[in-house]
C-alpha cells in the first residue's frame, strides 16, 4: 500500500541547495484521528478509522493531503479520510495510528521542477505555506485472538468433459476455523455457461451452447473480512467449438508461509496458470503489490520480501497477448510486525543543460538527483527515458547519504520539443519526474 514518506532536512544539488525544516504552527492544516471501535474485539483483525481535518486557511487556493501511518499493521489506504486499519497478525495490545496533514498545490501537474518537489518533500522547508505538516496520533488496541481466514480444501467438477447435453457437478469443500466475523460464504463462477445455485457447495454447471472449448470455474470462499478471501479455480471441457482465442486460466496463486512469522520477512509466492490454446502468444505472468518486492515478478516461483507489516494484498496477472484475456487473481498475505517500513524514493531533479539545444549541436547534458533515505529493499536506481533520441553516459553515481545521481548525455535525432522523463525506484516505489528539451531545426528528420 502507498505510504506517504518521512523525511528530514534535505541538501539538495545545485539550484536547490540548503532547504531548512520547518515544524508545525498555528498555520498548519491539524487532522484529527478516531478508530471505531477503538478496542477491537476478540475474533476480528480490523476496525475503521475516520480522519477529520481542520484547515486553518481554506481560501489560500491549496489543498490538504493526509497520510496515515501506524507502528505495525496496515491501513486500507492511507491516504484516504474513511477507510480500515488491519492489525499485524503477531502483534497484540496498543497500537500507536497517526495521520499526517500538509498543503499541497492543486496547480502543480502544470508547473515546473521546483515546484513539483514541493510536492515530493512535503515536509522540508520551501515556500510558506507549503512547508508545515502536523501529526496526531491515538491508539488502537489489538485482540490477541484474531479472525482465522477461510481454507478452499478443494474445487472439482465431475465430469471433466462435459457431454453435449448434460451437466456436470461442482463440489466445494470449504471450511472457516472460527466463523468469524460472518458465516463462511462460498461463491462460484464461470467464464461462459451457467451454475444452477451459485452459492451452494455442491452445485451443477451447464455449458453455453455457444462455447466450447475449455471454460474456468471459480469459487470465492470469504467471511465477511476482505482481506482474508480466498479464490481457488479449475477447468471444465464443454462440447463444440471454442472461441477464436480461449483466455488463460489462473488455477492457484500461493504464499508459503501466508503468514510470515516474526524474525522473517519473506515468503515463496507460485503461480500456477495455462493458456490451453497458446494464441496469440505465449503465456506471460506478471506479479505486484502496494508494498514489497519480488525476486522476479514474472517467474511462476520467485521470493516475495515485504516491504511493511501488516498484510499486503499480492496479485498475479496472467495475459496470452489478447487485451480481452486478462486474468487476475489476488491473495492477502501477512507480514510481521518487526517489518520496517519501507521509504520510497525521493526525487529531486531533471535538468537538462542547457533545455534548448544551440542549432549546430546535437547534445544536451541531463542531470538528475534522487535519493533513498532507508536504501531498502533494493539500491535505489535511476532510469531515464525519452520518446525519440538516445540516452548516452547513464551511469547510476552513489553520493553520501544514499543519494544517486546521473550526469548523461541527451542525443536528438529529430528537430523540435521532446519529453525526457527519469524513474527512480527501490524495487518497491517507483517515482517519475519529466523535463522538457528542444532539439534545434537543423537536425535532419530521421530515416
Amino acid at each position: 500500500m502507498p505510504r506517504l514518506p518521512k523525511i528530514g532536512c534535505l541538501y539538495l544539488w545545485g539550484a536547490l541547495l540548503l532547504i531548512g525544516c520547518r515544524g508545525e504552527s498555528d498555520n498548519c492544516p491539524v487532522a484529527e484521528i478516531s478508530a471505531d471501535p477503538q478496542d477491537i474485539p476478540t475474533g476480528i483483525n480490523q476496525t475503521d478509522v475516520l480522519v477529520e481535518v481542520r484547515n486553518p486557511s481554506p481560501d489560500n487556493g491549496l489543498d490538504v493531503v493526509t497520510g496515515l501511518t501506524a507502528e505495525s499493521g496496515a491501513f486500507g489506504n492511507p491516504l484516504a479520510r474513511a477507510t480500515t486499519y488491519v492489525c499485524a497478525h503477531d502483534v497484540f495490545g496498543p497500537v500507536k495510528v497517526c495521520v499526517d496533514a500538509t498543503y499541497v498545490d492543486p496547480e502543480s501537474a502544470s508547473s515546473d521542477a521546483a515546484t513539483r518537489l514541493k510536492l515530493r518533500a512535503p515536509n522540508v522547508y520551501l515556500d510558506d505555506p507549503l512547508d508545515c505538516s502536523a501529526t496526531r496520533c491515538t491508539v488502537v488496541n489489538c485482540p490477541k485472538e484474531k479472525n482465522q481466514c477461510p481454507e478452499v480444501s478443494s474445487l472439482t467438477v465431475n465430469p471433466e468433459t462435459v457431454p453435449e447435453g448434460e451437466q456436470a457437478t461442482i463440489t466445494v469443500v470449504a471450511e472457516d476455523p472460527d466463523d468469524n466475523p460472518e458465516a463462511l460464504l462460498t461463491t462460484l463462477s464461470a467464464r461462459h455457461g451457467t451454475i444452477d445455485n451459485p452459492s451452494a457447495r455442491t452445485a451443477h454447471y451447464a455449458c453455453d451452447p455457444d462455447v466450447g472449448g475449455i471454460v474456468e470455474i471459480c469459487v470465492l470462499a470469504t467471511d465477511g473480512d476482505s482481506s482474508c478471501d480466498v479464490e481457488r479455480c479449475t477447468t471444465v471441457r464443454c462440447p463444440g467449438e471454442p472461441l477464436e482465442n480461449t483466455c488463460p486460466i489462473i488455477e492457484g496463486l500461493t504464499a508459503t508461509p501466508m503468514a510470515i512469522p516474526a524474525g522473517r520477512d519473506s515468503a515463496t509466492i507460485v503461480v500456477d496458470a495455462t493458456d490451453p490454446d497458446d494464441f496469440p502468444v505465449p503465456l506471460r505472468t506478471e506479479l505486484r503489490s502496494e508494498t514489497g518486492v519480488f525476486d522476479d515478478r514474472f517467474a511462476t516461483e520467485t521470493t516475495f520480501t515485504c516491504g511493511d507489516s501488516g498484510p499486503v494484498e499480492i496479485c498475479v496477472r496472467a495475459n496470452d497477448g489478447d487485451p480481452d484475456c486478462d486474468e487476475t487473481r489476488c491473495m492477502t498475505v501477512q507480514c510481521p510486525s518487526d517489518v520496517p517500513a519501507n521509504l520510497c524514493p525521493q526525487l529531486f531533479v531533471i535538468n537538462g543543460v542547457p533545455r534548448v539545444i544551440s542549432e549546430g549541436q546535437t547534445t544536451t547534458l541531463v542531470q538528475t538527483r534522487g535519493q533513498d533515505t532507508d536504501g531498502t529493499p533494493l539500491p535505489l536506481t535511476l532510469t531515464l527515458s525519452a520518446l525519440w533520441g538516445s540516452f548516452e553516459n547513464t551511469d547510476n553515481i552513489p553520493e553520501p547519504n544514499n543519494v544517486v545521481a546521473q550526469n548523461a548525455t541527451y542525443v536528438c535525432d529529430r528537430a523540435g520539443p521532446v519529453e525526457v522523463c527519469v524513474d527512480a525506484t527501490d524495487g518497491a516505489c517507483t517515482k517519475t519526474l519529466c523535463d522538457n528539451l528542444v532539439c534545434p531545426d537543423d537536425i535532419p528528420p530521421p530515416p
